[in-house]
This record gives C-alpha cells, sequence and structure tokens, in this order.
C-alpha cells in the first residue's frame, strides 16, 4: 500500500462514494465448468508448532465462514468489466470511489481459494479477481496500485507501478489457486518471474514496488511463508536467495533496533547493506515510518504464519520474531488486543494512543499462537469475533485470514501435491417406472472429483430379460451429463429390478444405482411414465410446454454458465437473483392419469447474499393449481435461509390429484429489504406417474 492510504486511516474513515457493483448473475468467467476444490474448507491443519484457540474445531470453522460472508457481501464487488471482480476499499478510503489497490486484491486471491468447497462460486470469483489484475497492468506486468471504483481507472500520480505488498500476495493466491483447482500454472509461474525481475534487488532483498530504489524494504512485505512456497513452485528462479536475505535484513534490523521486541519499522533504508536501518520519520507515508505503523501491524501475522506452518528449524528467524513480538504486544496491551496500538514505538511502548484499529490486536494472532501462548491466543480469537472500532476493508480483510489461519484451516500449498485425477457418477432421478412396451429416461450426470477431467464411458448392467439401456452420448468428459433411456420390452415380466450405472475412465470405474420399476399396464388404469414435458428446460429460449413471466422482463429459463449451471444440461429456470424487488415464476400444466401414484421431484441450488439468520426477505414458493387457476396446495416455501453449497434434490407426492389437470408453478418472490438478492435455480425436473 501506497502513502495515501494508511494516512487517511488516522484521520478517520470518509464518507465514500457508493460501490459499482454490477450483479453476481452477470459474470462470465472461464472455465464455465467449475473444477472440483482439491483442499475444500474447512482443511484442518495440524501446525508445526505453537497452539490453537480454545474453541472446538467445529466452533472455529463456523466463526470463519460467518467472517467469510460477511467480507464477502461487504467487500467482493462485482466490477469494473462484466467478468471482473475487485475487493473494494470501502470504510477505509484508500482509493477513489472505493475502488481496489493491489494489496487488497492480493488479499481477495488468496481468501477465496481457501474458501473453496464452502463457496461453491469461489473459482468463478477467483477467476475475475485475476481478471480485473490481467487488465489492469503496468509497464511491468505487475498490477497498477490503485484504482478508481467507477473507471478503474489508474488514479495515482505520474506512471502507473505496482505495489510489493499486492504482487507477492497475487503470486501466492495464484499458486494456491494451482494447488486448489489446477490450471493456473502458465499464469503463475509468470507472474512470479515479473516479481522476481522488478520487485527483486540484486541482493535478494524486496523492494517497496516495481520502480523503487534498490536500497529499500518494507518489512510488511516480509510474508517468508509465501516466498518458501514460491521457490518449492519455481524453481527457475532463486527464491532460496529471496528467503535468506530477507531473514537476514530481519534479524540484522532487530538485533540492532529491536533485540527485545522483535519490532520492525514501516519501513527500511539501507536494505542492501549489513546495517539496516529505520527509514527517516517521514520517509514515504510519514505516520512516521520509523516506528510500527499501519502497515508493520501486519508482521506478527505474517511471521507467526510462517512458523506455525515451517516449524521452529526452516523457519527459525520468523519463530524468533514471532515469538518476541507476541510478549511485547501482549505487556503494551495488558492482555486486551483492543490496546495494541497501530503505532508503536521499537521498544514497544505506545507512540500515540489516541488511534485504535481491531486489526492491530487481530495480527498479533498467529504470533501468539507460534509462541505457545494460550490465554493471548484465546483473547485474540475472542476479538476477531467483533469489531469494536468500526474497521473498514483493510482490517475486516487481515481479519478474514487470520480467522483462517487461527482456526486452523490454512494450508501450505509448498506441501500440497496435484491431486490424483478422478470423478463421480449419478442418476437423477433414481428410480423410473415404464410399462411393458415403453421407456423411461434419466440424467446420468459426472463430476471432476479430483485433478483433471478424463473421459468416461458409460453402461448399465442388471436390466431384466427383454429391456435395453442407452445413452446420449455414450460417452462424455467428466463434468458432464448424458440421458439415459431405458425400454421395456413387451415381454419384460412386471416388478422392480435394480440397475447398475457404470462409468468407466482412465482413474477407474465408479457405480450409481438406479431402480426400474416395469408394469404390465393393464388392470389399474393407470398409463404410468414420466408426465411433464422438457423437464431439464432443454428446448431453450422456448420453453414450451413450459410457461414463464418476470416482474422485470427477465426470462427465468436461461442458458447454463458459471455463475449458476445447470444441474445437468444446458439450460436451468433461474428465478430472482437480480439485486431488486421482483417475482419470477415457471409453471406447466399436467394431466395425472387416473388410478396412479404420483410423484413430483426436482433439483434446487439456492443461494443468498442476504445477511441474516431468521428473516426470510426472499421467497420461493411450490403450488398445484387448479385449471382455473386457483391454489390447490402450496407444497412448500423455499427461502434464503435455505442456502446450500449446490442442488439438493426435493420431492412431494401428488397422487390426491390424478385424474386431474393441474399446474405446478413454482413461484420466486424477491422483496431487496435488506439490500441482499437470493438465487432459486431449479433443473431437471420429473412428475413419475405409476
Amino acid at each position: 500500500m501506497r502513502s495515501p492510504a494508511r494516512r487517511t486511516r488516522l484521520l478517520a474513515s470518509a464518507a465514500v462514494s457508493a460501490l459499482l457493483a454490477l450483479p453476481l448473475t452477470a459474470l462470465a468467467a472461464v472455465p464455465a465448468q467449475a473444477a472440483t476444490a482439491a483442499h475444500p474448507f474447512p482443511i484442518h491443519t495440524t501446525y508445526k508448532v505453537g497452539v490453537l484457540p480454545s474453541a472446538s474445531q467445529s466452533a472455529r470453522d463456523a466463526a470463519v465462514e460467518k467472517q467469510y460472508d460477511a467480507w464477502k457481501a461487504t467487500y467482493l464487488v462485482h466490477g469494473c468489466a462484466s467478468n471482473e471482480y475487485y475487493v473494494s476499499t470501502k470504510g477505509d478510503g484508500d482509493a477513489p470511489n472505493n475502488g481496489p489497490v493491489s494489496e487488497g486484491q492480493g488479499y481477495g486471491m488468496n481468501i477465496v481459494p481457501l474458501m473453496a468447497g464452502y463457496d461453491a462460486n469461489a473459482q468463478t470469483e477467483f477467476n475475475g479477481l485475476w481478471q480485473l489484475v490481467k487488465d489492469h497492468k503496468d509497464a511491468d506486468g505487475l498490477m497498477q496500485w490503485q484504482l478508481d471504483g467507477k473507471t478503474c481507472n489508474y488514479t495515482d500520480s505520474g506512471t502507473p507501478d505496482s505495489a510489493t505488498d499486492g504482487d507477492l500476495d497475487i503470486g501466492y493466491g495464484l499458486v494456491l489457486a494451482d494447488k486448489q483447482w489446477g490450471g493456473y500454472t502458465a499464469d503463475a509461474k509468470a507472474w512470479l518471474a515479473n516479481i522476481y525481475a522488478h520487485d527483486v534487488a540484486s541482493d535478494g532483498h524486496l523492494k517497496c514496488e516495481d520502480d523503487g530504489p534498490s536500497t529499500d524494504t518494507r518489512p510488511s512485505d516480509h510474508m517468508l511463508d509465501h516466498l518458501r512456497a514460491f521457490a518449492a513452485y519455481d524453481t527457475a528462479h532463486d527464491w532460496n536467495k529471496v528467503v535468506q536475505r530477507t531473514e537476514a535484513v530481519d534479524s540484522a534490523f532487530s538485533a540492532a533496533y529491536s533485540a527485545g521486541t522483535g519490532l520492525l519499522s514501516d519501513f527500511v533504508v539501507g536494505a542492501n547493506t549489513s546495517s539496516p536501518k529505520p527509514a527517516p520519520a517521514n520517509y514515504q507515508e510519514s505516520q512516521p515510518d520509523n516506528i510500527v505503523g499501519y502497515n508493520s501491524i501486519r508482521v506478527p501475522w505474517h511471521m507467526g504464519t510462517d512458523a506455525l506452518l515451517n516449524g521452529t528449524t526452516t523457519a527459525a528467524t520468523a519463530y524468533a520474531l514471532a515469538t518476541k513480538e507476541s510478549a511485547c504486544l501482549k505487556a503494551e496491551a495488558g492482555g486486551n488486543p483492543q490496546n495494541v496500538y497501530p503505532h508503536t514505538k521499537l521498544n514497544c511502548t505506545p507512540y500515540s494512543t489516541g488511534d485504535q484499529a481491531e486489526e492491530a490486536g487481530d495480527s498479533v494472532g498467529p504470533a501468539a499462537m507460534a509462541a505457545g501462548d494460550q490465554a493471548w491466543t484465546d483473547a485474540i480469537w475472542k476479538q476477531l469475533a467483533t469489531n469494536p472500532f468500526g474497521d473498514g476493508y483493510y482490517g475486516e480483510s487481515i481479519k478474514t485470514l487470520v480467522y483462517v489461519v487461527m482456526a486452523g484451516d490454512y494450508w501450505n500449498p509448498a506441501a500440497a501435491g496435484a491431486p490424483a485425477d478422478d470423478f463421480s457418477v449419478g442418476v437423477s432421478p433414481s428410480a423410473g417406472t415404464a410399462a411393458a412396451g415403453s421407456s423411461v429416461s434419466a440424467t446420468v450426470s459426472t463430476s471432476v472429483t479430483s485433478g483433471n477431467a478424463q473421459s468416461v464411458s458409460l453402461s448399465a448392467s442388471g436390466l431384466p430379460s427383454g429391456a435395453t439401456a442407452s445413452f446420449s452420448p455414450a460417452s462424455v468428459t467428466a463434468g458432464a451429463s448424458s440421458t439415459m433411456t431405458v425400454t421395456a420390452g413387451t415381454g419384460t415380466a412386471a416388478g422392480s429390478y435394480p440397475v447398475t450405472v457404470t462409468a468407466t475412465g482412465a482413474s477407474g470405474s465408479h457405480t450409481a444405482a438406479y431402480t426400474l420399476t416395469v408394469t404390465s399396464g393393464g388392470g389399474t388404469g393407470c398409463t404410468a411414465g414420466q408426465l411433464l414435458g422438457d423437464p431439464g428446460f432443454e428446448n431453450g429460449s422456448n420453453p414450451a410446454p413450459w410457461t414463464q413471466s418476470s416482474s422485470l422482463g427477465f426470462a427465468p429459463v436461461t442458458a447454463s454458465s458459471s455463475d449458476e449451471p445447470a444441474h445437468s444440461g444446458g439450460w436451468e429456470a433461474w428465478l430472482n437473483g437480480n439485486s431488486t424487488a421482483d417475482t419470477d415464476t415457471v409453471a406447466q400444466s399436467v394431466t395425472l392419469p387416473a388410478g396412479c401414484t404420483a410423484s413430483l421431484s426436482y433439483w434446487l441450488h439456492v443461494d443468498t447474499t442476504e445477511n441474516t439468520t431468521t428473516a426470510t426477505p426472499d421467497t420461493l414458493k411450490v403450488q398445484v393449481l387448479s385449471s382455473t387457476g386457483s391454489v390447490l396446495a402450496t407444497l412448500h416455501t423455499y427461502s434464503n435461509l435455505d442456502h446450500a453449497t449446490g442442488y439438493v434434490q426435493h420431492s412431494h407426492d401428488l397422487s390426491a390429484y390424478a385424474g386431474q389437470t393441474v399446474t405446478l408453478k413454482f413461484t420466486g418472490t424477491e422483496t431487496d429489504g435488506n439490500g441482499g438478492t437470493t438465487d432459486f435455480v431449479i433443473d431437471d425436473t420429473a412428475l413419475n406417474a405409476a
């Protein structure tokens, strides 16, 4: 972060312009089919040193999820282009119109892949964050450090340049993404090459920015866990040299200026010598720069994290500094994290007590853990659940990352090998009925569970005599779907038969169960079968026999997208999610045969940005209407509280309406009363009569 940013925090948060926020539903990101997370949250990590908070693991995971939801709803903005996301500086005024800075973009590119598995849209969001970076590079191929929130133009004076903290976190985010989903290797290595060429001085120390002098460094950029991960990942460059020089600068500085406290000043000069020293008081940001300020409050977080991940031998320098920092800041605060002052002298006494910020205490958490101080760790963990000073983007982004570390969910990409290729298979619906001489269909879905997609061939076994099964297509790439059609011969005996659907790929075979019921068609008066037309909305923009409506004029039946993928096939019914009050419907009239039992099923995905655990401003009603349009029954009402990470199948018994013509209607209503939005996505419906 550059000089205007942290100076404004000292004066308190000013009023800022409204965020540019495109609807989340508009993003078109690549790849369209999100890869399965190899390290889904929560992924409980055994650190190599220290303690964890006393709270249970489940409570820690839940606290991270709650913080992430709040952070995402407030600071993750869909803009400036339809395929871009950025992290807003809302609440801190670090860029005009709450625009992004590269430091914040880096935070987002770390947070989002760490939360993959919990956040079903994580890869889409990551791709949008990365796209904005790619669209706003400086002459050295690194991100322009500050952009306007409305125009996304570079907004600082002079030639666009980058900031090393943002560059490093963006690079680390790309490594995390590559280990999480795969497919980012080329981008990550190209980015790291640019950092090495422009942010690393000839002796190996980190400069403050790509066009800055080769004599300075900023200790808040000394993310040693990142640098060690780069060394393991990018062997084309000597990142071990950067690690060793960073450790040497920090050790020499502390020995001369903070032997008992381990504190490092906001800026250091003489980093290219054996005697680095604090920068002059008004060197760059005038906080002053020769003590701990809003830059170096991050140092205990980075040093503690390196020690936790890499242990007391590999991370000896970080462990020694983290232990000292934890002890001195605990003493300064009297054990109360709120009293860790953001401006602290190197002897660990407050420079000023007139300025307080939650992130100053939060950042000590990983250092307290590495030091093994249980009481201090627990006090900081407790503070994380609050925001006593109303911190904005900066504090809340740091808090989110510290939360992941302190919860024990921060995994090391340097130790994360590439996952083996594998996939899964499922059948929906899992049962079907066909009269002798007729057919029934089901959707066979495949998903990539780890590694990369592979070709998968489909077959069925266990069919009764005279019955056959066909697949269209007969083979798919893992992540795609096929339609299975089972035909009962005229001589196939009535009964229920367990059928095994097998998917075979290079990594092996997986199976899914399907139950086929064959009826003779005589004696009961029931003509069995699946009654809905276009059950998967695959007729597309002309979805007859479905009818649809929207108070905003949008067509709910829409093509699958990376924002809201279809459960199978290429189309779905997507109701609401437009960030404004509206009502959307899809409906179909159908005649249920007399003498039949009938069951309605459908797959539903609900996601929301409503920040509430009690209110239900957004609802989806599933209803049965008479031929005159009166409501016969409301089968179920869903709301924003039913949000889930993926599709969930639901079913309802409609046997009571046998012999009648009824209308099945899905009605989504959104009030936009809480400022959030909810998406109700329906796919793969079925109305089976038997």
